[in-house]
């Protein structure tokens, strides 16, 4: 994208005129998000890793549980069973944050995988429309102040990913 960007201020520096039908705007992560094929892929996501979820969700819950004993103990309890208390608050905490960051890690490894999956059939879908549409130049979408809507090539490029 930025390839492109870069070729537009070139041929507008240069003098070229072009006519601006030939120019379009694209969000691409819209176009990528909004295809079935990612709709699909967000709801396996939450599946495969719904037990995951539901274990930090309870870690959470004992954390706090724990936190709620120590505070309403505070001043009661015997050094020993704060310490107690105290240390498996901590553990607790720490056990939340090593599986919450394996967690994460795994989804973005897993997103990578998709979106470099996709990316084929992104530059597919777009060269599509480069070539039967005679394009000059695709902005970012998000890089630009104001458009049309008849120049956002967004729907059709989600158009195109669905069909494949």
């Amino acid at each position: 994208m930025k390839y492109l960007l870069g070729l537009a201020v070139v041929m507008l520096t240069a003098g070229m005129h072009v006519q601006a039908e030939t120019i379009r705007v694209l969000g691409v992560q819209e176009a990528l998000l909004s295809s079935q094929a990612a709709v699909a892929f967000s709801e396996q996501l939450e599946k495969e890793f719904a037990a995951e979820e539901s274990q930090l969700l309870e870690l959470e819950k004992e954390a706090v549980g724990v936190r709620e004993k120590i505070q309403q103990n505070m001043g009661l309890a015997s050094e020993e069973e704060m310490n107690r208390l105290q240390l498996q608050f901590q553990k607790t905490v720490n056990e939340y944050h090593e599986r919450g960051e394996a967690l994460q890690l795994k989804r973005m490894e897993r997103e990578e995988a998709f979106l470099a999956q996709m990316r084929p059939r992104l530059d597919q879908a777009i060269r599509t429309l480069i070539e039967g549409e005679n394009i000059n130049i695709i902005l970012a979408k998000q890089a630009t102040v104001y458009s049309s809507g008849t120049i956002d090539l967004t729907p059709r490029v989600i158009e195109l990913l669905n069909q494949q």
